[in-house]
């Protein structure tokens, strides 16, 4: 244990002392801090601002058709001023300067309108948008929640007086649920696990790589030679792998924490930019209880795979041949992920689903996918958390055998041969 410990610590103060770490460190760190404090981005620029209104920055036009124009219901609520409270826009008249379906057509398709509108009564109009430009049908949503308004109003007003009222309060009657979540609701939680499973893959990824590159190094450089004079290689490898994972949780804790604060101090401000995000988050089936679970399935996961880099590296002598080495890590972990991905969206049957949960390689992704989903209770999360500790001994006992073989090995690759006889010789 003395020597787990003694390379332990060089190998975490070699990977945190690098300027390369310290530099990605603080990017990272910067970027998120500048996502997260967005909101109060947007606000501030807006507030320096030459104090043009936002609706001065798009452009749209509306048109009243004949029966319309007739009557003064419509005419006093399609108004320029009035429309622009509906949709922030510059609204421009089109009734009175006479457009046509073709000349408004032409005019939103050179661009000189994001959207027009055509009404001529009823609940039915014309919505003319260019298909390339997303940001143009944001204002339909609400255009037609205020059409359907006025169409009411309109029939309501054609009813005889004395039941105009009842009609009016009949129709302001709106449904109001109550909430009871029992949890899988893939519609709330899919976009959720859909970013876990990406950070999952790609921390795991990157941090199992540098593992492999470090033990190539090290052979490279005959460092290895020197190493196992003083310490055995299953106390080099196991200390290699823990000094380098406890380094990457380091960086990836100050990722989370940055994220995690500037989450937490501009909640408001997300909310009132982007309130459909805020209620998905805030409806989804996810707990605070998340980032604790992730973290623990993260941890295995990595040093499942950290071991198993660790060993495949051992097999190489050359840096070029690390990447190609890495392939069947790669693709297991790259299949959790897929397998994640089908576990959220449903394709896979939940029991199948609940079995490949429990398959090491796959754990960290299924079991975190089933959990947003709220098809994980404790029992199964703690069962996921046996399976992974215990694969974690298990790949790192064999990754010692190959460890013990390959480091000895310069200039060559380990050959299968070699590899069975280490494992079972």
């Amino acid at each position: 244990m003395k020597y787990i410990g003694e390379v332990f610590k060089f190998e975490y103060k070699g990977f945190v002392g690098a300027k390369s770490f310290r530099v990605v460190t603080i990017i990272f760190v910067c970027a998120l801090l500048i996502l997260t404090f967005l909101p109060e981005v947007v606000h501030t620029i807006g507030s320096l601002s030459d104090g043009t209104d936002k609706a001065e920055k798009t452009a749209a036009v509306f048109v009243l058709g004949e029966d319309a124009r007739d009557s003064e219901l419509y005419t006093n609520v399609f108004t320029t001023d009035i429309l622009a409270q509906v949709v922030p826009a510059k609204w421009t008249d089109g009734t009175k300067e006479g457009l046509t379906d073709a000349q408004l057509k032409e005019k939103v398709g050179a661009g000189d309108y994001l959207f027009a509108l055509y009404y001529n009564g009823g609940s039915g109009f014309k919505f003319y948008a260019p298909g390339n430009m997303l940001s143009a049908y944001t204002s339909l949503t609400p255009l037609t929640a205020y059409i359907t308004e006025v169409a009411r109003q309109a029939a309501t007003s054609e009813l005889p007086e004395g039941v105009r009222e009842d009609v009016a309060r009949v129709a302001a009657i709106n449904a109001v649920p109550e909430i009871v979540d029992i949890g899988g609701n893939a519609e709330n939680n899919f976009w959720i696990g859909y970013v876990l499973m990406f950070f999952l893959f790609y921390v795991i990824m990157g941090y199992s790589n540098a593992v492999s590159g470090a033990v190539v190094t090290e052979k490279t450089s005959k460092a290895m030679e020197l190493l196992i004079t003083v310490a055995k290689p299953v106390h080099l490898m196991v200390g290699k792998v823990l000094g380098i994972g406890f380094a990457s949780l380091t960086q990836v804790a100050a990722m989370v924490a940055a994220a995690g604060i500037g989450i937490a101090v501009n909640l408001p401000k997300w909310k009132e930019l982007s309130p459909g995000l805020f209620d998905m988050l805030m409806s989804s089936n996810v707990s605070g209880s998340l980032i604790g679970i992730l973290l623990v399935y993260f941890f295995l996961g990595f040093f499942v795979y950290a071991f198993l880099a660790a060993a495949m590296g051992s097999t190489v002598s050359k840096p070029e041949e690390a990447a190609s080495i890495m392939t069947m890590p790669m693709l297991l972990l790259a299949g959790g992920m897929i397998l994640g991905f089908l576990t959220l969206s449903g394709v896979l049957n939940k029991t199948l689903a609940a079995g490949l949960s429990y398959v090491p390689f796959f754990t960290p992704f299924c079991m975190i996918s089933r959990y947003t989903l709220g098809d994980a209770g404790s029992g199964s999360l703690a069962l996921g958390v046996i399976v992974l500790a215990v694969s974690v001994c298990v790949v790192a006992w064999i990754a010692a055998k190959i460890f013990r073989m390959g480091v000895m090995l310069y200039g060559v690759k380990a050959t299968p041969k070699q590899i069975r006889q280490a494992l079972f010789g």
